[in-house]
Protein backbone atom coordinates (compact mmCIF):
# COMPACT_ATOMS: atom_id res chain seq x y z
CA UNK A 1 0.00 0.00 0.00
CA UNK A 2 2.44 2.78 0.89
CA UNK A 3 4.30 1.77 -2.46
CA UNK A 4 1.14 1.91 -4.29
CA UNK A 5 0.59 5.55 -2.43
CA UNK A 6 4.29 6.61 -3.11
CA UNK A 7 4.06 5.99 -7.03
CA UNK A 8 0.92 7.81 -7.22
CA UNK A 9 2.33 10.83 -5.47
CA UNK A 10 5.20 10.27 -8.11
CA UNK A 11 3.15 10.13 -11.23
CA UNK A 12 0.87 13.70 -9.20
CA UNK A 13 4.24 14.97 -9.13
CA UNK A 14 5.83 14.84 -12.89
CA UNK A 15 2.16 15.43 -14.15
CA UNK A 16 2.03 18.70 -12.39
CA UNK A 17 5.74 19.97 -13.29
CA UNK A 18 4.84 19.23 -16.97
CA UNK A 19 1.31 20.08 -17.64
CA UNK A 20 1.84 23.05 -14.88
CA UNK A 21 4.56 24.41 -17.31
CA UNK A 22 1.59 24.24 -20.08
CA UNK A 23 -0.19 26.83 -18.28
CA UNK A 24 1.28 29.13 -20.44
CA UNK A 25 1.05 28.44 -23.79
CA UNK A 26 3.85 30.26 -25.25
CA UNK A 27 6.05 27.84 -23.50
CA UNK A 28 7.64 25.63 -26.44
CA UNK A 29 9.28 23.08 -23.68
CA UNK A 30 6.39 22.30 -21.54
CA UNK A 31 6.42 19.01 -21.95
CA UNK A 32 9.75 18.81 -20.07
CA UNK A 33 10.90 18.55 -16.27
CA UNK A 34 12.63 21.96 -15.51
CA UNK A 35 16.17 22.04 -14.59
CA UNK A 36 15.85 19.39 -11.33
CA UNK A 37 17.91 16.65 -12.36
CA UNK A 38 17.00 14.48 -8.83
CA UNK A 39 13.11 14.71 -10.15
CA UNK A 40 13.81 13.77 -13.60
CA UNK A 41 16.47 10.85 -12.95
CA UNK A 42 13.77 9.72 -10.67
CA UNK A 43 10.78 9.53 -12.76
CA UNK A 44 13.73 7.79 -15.37
CA UNK A 45 14.02 5.15 -12.95
CA UNK A 46 10.38 4.50 -11.87
CA UNK A 47 9.50 4.76 -15.68
CA UNK A 48 12.60 2.31 -16.72
CA UNK A 49 13.22 5.11 -19.17
CA UNK A 50 16.19 6.55 -20.50
CA UNK A 51 16.41 10.59 -20.19
CA UNK A 52 16.38 13.51 -22.78
CA UNK A 53 18.16 16.62 -21.62
CA UNK A 54 17.84 19.86 -23.38
CA UNK A 55 20.77 22.71 -22.46
CA UNK A 56 19.92 25.57 -24.19
CA UNK A 57 19.97 29.76 -23.14
CA UNK A 58 16.70 31.39 -23.39
CA UNK A 59 19.31 34.31 -24.47
CA UNK A 60 21.12 32.16 -27.24
CA UNK A 61 19.88 32.93 -31.07
CA UNK A 62 21.17 29.49 -31.80
CA UNK A 63 19.36 28.03 -28.74
CA UNK A 64 15.92 29.81 -29.73
CA UNK A 65 16.37 28.84 -33.48
CA UNK A 66 16.97 25.15 -32.82
CA UNK A 67 14.04 25.11 -29.86
CA UNK A 68 11.79 27.37 -32.24
CA UNK A 69 12.51 24.82 -35.67
CA UNK A 70 13.00 21.35 -34.16
CA UNK A 71 12.58 21.16 -30.15
CA UNK A 72 9.58 23.29 -30.18
CA UNK A 73 7.49 20.98 -33.45
CA UNK A 74 5.01 18.58 -32.05
CA UNK A 75 6.23 15.52 -33.75
CA UNK A 76 9.29 16.03 -31.70
CA UNK A 77 7.33 16.36 -28.31
CA UNK A 78 5.35 13.28 -29.21
CA UNK A 79 8.55 11.45 -30.08
CA UNK A 80 10.75 12.48 -27.21
CA UNK A 81 7.85 11.90 -24.69
CA UNK A 82 7.30 8.68 -25.55
CA UNK A 83 10.94 7.16 -25.70
CA UNK A 84 12.17 9.65 -22.51
CA UNK A 85 11.97 11.35 -19.68
CA UNK A 86 12.62 14.48 -20.91
CA UNK A 87 13.92 17.74 -18.97
CA UNK A 88 15.37 20.87 -20.03
CA UNK A 89 18.21 22.63 -18.46
CA UNK A 90 18.18 26.84 -19.28
CA UNK A 91 21.85 27.67 -18.21
CA UNK A 92 20.60 31.12 -17.56
CA UNK A 93 19.32 29.70 -14.13
CA UNK A 94 22.03 27.94 -11.45
CA UNK A 95 20.19 24.85 -11.71
CA UNK A 96 20.98 24.80 -15.97
CA UNK A 97 24.21 25.67 -15.51
CA UNK A 98 25.12 22.97 -12.49
CA UNK A 99 23.32 20.33 -15.05
CA UNK A 100 25.61 21.41 -17.74
CA UNK A 101 28.66 21.23 -16.11
CA UNK A 102 28.19 18.07 -14.84
CA UNK A 103 27.69 16.52 -18.35
CA UNK A 104 29.98 18.51 -19.55
CA UNK A 105 28.00 20.75 -21.90
CA UNK A 106 30.68 23.41 -23.68
CA UNK A 107 28.35 25.43 -25.96
CA UNK A 108 24.88 25.37 -26.24
CA UNK A 109 21.83 24.01 -27.34
CA UNK A 110 23.32 20.69 -26.70
CA UNK A 111 21.20 17.40 -25.99
CA UNK A 112 22.14 14.88 -23.81
CA UNK A 113 20.82 11.33 -23.45
CA UNK A 114 21.65 8.98 -20.29
CA UNK A 115 20.19 5.67 -19.67
CA UNK A 116 17.96 5.37 -16.09
CA UNK A 117 20.59 3.51 -14.63
CA UNK A 118 23.43 6.28 -16.09
CA UNK A 119 25.84 2.94 -17.61
CA UNK A 120 25.13 4.75 -21.01
CA UNK A 121 25.45 8.65 -21.97
CA UNK A 122 25.20 9.57 -25.37
CA UNK A 123 26.21 13.76 -26.37
CA UNK A 124 24.21 14.20 -29.45
CA UNK A 125 25.80 16.05 -32.64
CA UNK A 126 23.71 18.99 -33.01
CA UNK A 127 22.75 19.41 -36.51
CA UNK A 128 19.32 21.35 -37.50
CA UNK A 129 18.86 18.27 -40.16
CA UNK A 130 16.03 16.51 -38.03
CA UNK A 131 16.52 13.79 -39.88
CA UNK A 132 20.25 13.13 -38.68
CA UNK A 133 19.05 14.28 -34.88
CA UNK A 134 16.51 11.25 -34.73
CA UNK A 135 18.51 8.61 -36.01
CA UNK A 136 20.61 9.31 -33.31
CA UNK A 137 18.05 9.26 -31.01
CA UNK A 138 17.15 6.57 -32.35
CA UNK A 139 20.38 4.19 -32.21
CA UNK A 140 20.64 5.31 -28.66
CA UNK A 141 17.12 3.85 -28.12
CA UNK A 142 18.52 1.01 -29.61
CA UNK A 143 21.90 0.58 -27.94
CA UNK A 144 20.11 0.99 -24.14
CA UNK A 145 17.63 -1.92 -25.01
CA UNK A 146 20.47 -3.84 -25.46
CA UNK A 147 22.29 -2.73 -22.36
CA UNK A 148 18.95 -3.32 -20.21
CA UNK A 149 19.50 -6.83 -22.49
CA UNK A 150 22.59 -7.75 -20.95
CA UNK A 151 21.55 -6.53 -17.42
CA UNK A 152 18.97 -8.78 -17.47
CA UNK A 153 21.36 -11.97 -18.76
CA UNK A 154 23.20 -10.49 -15.61
CA UNK A 155 20.93 -10.96 -13.17
CA UNK A 156 19.14 -14.37 -14.34
CA UNK A 157 22.33 -16.25 -15.34
CA UNK A 158 24.67 -14.98 -13.01
CA UNK A 159 26.59 -14.06 -16.36
CA UNK A 160 29.57 -11.55 -15.95
CA UNK A 161 29.27 -8.20 -18.75
CA UNK A 162 31.67 -10.22 -20.96
CA UNK A 163 29.87 -13.55 -21.21
CA UNK A 164 26.62 -11.72 -21.27
CA UNK A 165 27.69 -9.51 -24.02
CA UNK A 166 29.08 -12.56 -26.04
CA UNK A 167 25.71 -14.34 -26.06
CA UNK A 168 23.46 -11.91 -27.32
CA UNK A 169 26.09 -10.72 -29.59
CA UNK A 170 26.22 -14.59 -30.75
CA UNK A 171 22.38 -14.68 -30.96
CA UNK A 172 22.35 -11.59 -33.00
CA UNK A 173 24.91 -12.79 -34.84
CA UNK A 174 23.51 -16.18 -36.02
CA UNK A 175 20.28 -13.75 -36.96
CA UNK A 176 21.90 -11.13 -39.23
CA UNK A 177 23.92 -13.71 -41.18
CA UNK A 178 21.14 -15.69 -42.00
CA UNK A 179 19.45 -12.92 -43.68
CA UNK A 180 22.30 -11.30 -45.24
CA UNK A 181 25.68 -13.99 -45.51
CA UNK A 182 27.06 -11.62 -47.69
CA UNK A 183 27.22 -8.69 -45.84
CA UNK A 184 30.33 -7.51 -43.71
CA UNK A 185 30.30 -7.97 -40.51
CA UNK A 186 31.03 -4.15 -39.34
CA UNK A 187 28.32 -2.78 -41.32
CA UNK A 188 25.61 -5.31 -39.68
CA UNK A 189 27.12 -4.65 -36.35
CA UNK A 190 26.77 -0.51 -37.25
CA UNK A 191 23.19 -1.27 -37.75
CA UNK A 192 22.47 -3.02 -35.00
CA UNK A 193 24.11 -0.25 -33.20
CA UNK A 194 26.44 -1.97 -30.87
CA UNK A 195 29.27 0.87 -30.60
CA UNK A 196 28.09 3.70 -28.21
CA UNK A 197 29.88 3.57 -24.79
CA UNK A 198 29.85 0.41 -22.88
CA UNK A 199 28.55 -1.59 -25.44
CA UNK A 200 32.29 -2.12 -27.29
CA UNK A 201 32.67 -5.51 -25.97
CA UNK A 202 29.45 -6.55 -27.69
CA UNK A 203 30.10 -5.06 -30.96
CA UNK A 204 33.67 -6.67 -30.75
CA UNK A 205 31.90 -10.55 -29.72
CA UNK A 206 29.51 -9.45 -32.50
CA UNK A 207 31.44 -8.98 -35.30
CA UNK A 208 34.01 -12.10 -34.46
CA UNK A 209 30.94 -14.23 -34.41
CA UNK A 210 29.99 -13.08 -37.41
CA UNK A 211 33.35 -13.69 -39.60
CA UNK A 212 33.52 -16.92 -38.02
CA UNK A 213 30.51 -18.07 -39.41
CA UNK A 214 31.26 -17.14 -42.61
CA UNK A 215 34.83 -18.53 -42.76
CA UNK A 216 32.85 -21.83 -41.58
CA UNK A 217 30.35 -21.48 -44.24
CA UNK A 218 33.48 -20.43 -46.56
CA UNK A 219 35.33 -23.63 -45.60
CA UNK A 220 32.35 -25.79 -45.69
CA UNK A 221 32.40 -24.98 -49.54
CA UNK A 222 35.75 -25.64 -49.95
CA UNK A 223 35.36 -29.16 -48.42
CA UNK A 224 32.65 -30.30 -50.55
CA UNK A 225 33.91 -29.59 -53.56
Amino acid sequence: MKNFISSTIATLVLTFIIAGTSLGSSDPLRFMVKSNLPAAKGFAKQERKPMLIYVHSTKCMSSRTFTRTIVAKADFAKFADKNFICMEANVTTKEGKDIAKKYNVMSVPAIIMVSYDQDLEYAVEMKLDSVSLYNQFRSFLTANSLNSQIELLQSTNGLNFDDASAAIAKSYAKQDFKKNPAASAEMMAAERTLHINKLGNLNKAYIAEFNKLATDKSVGKVTKK
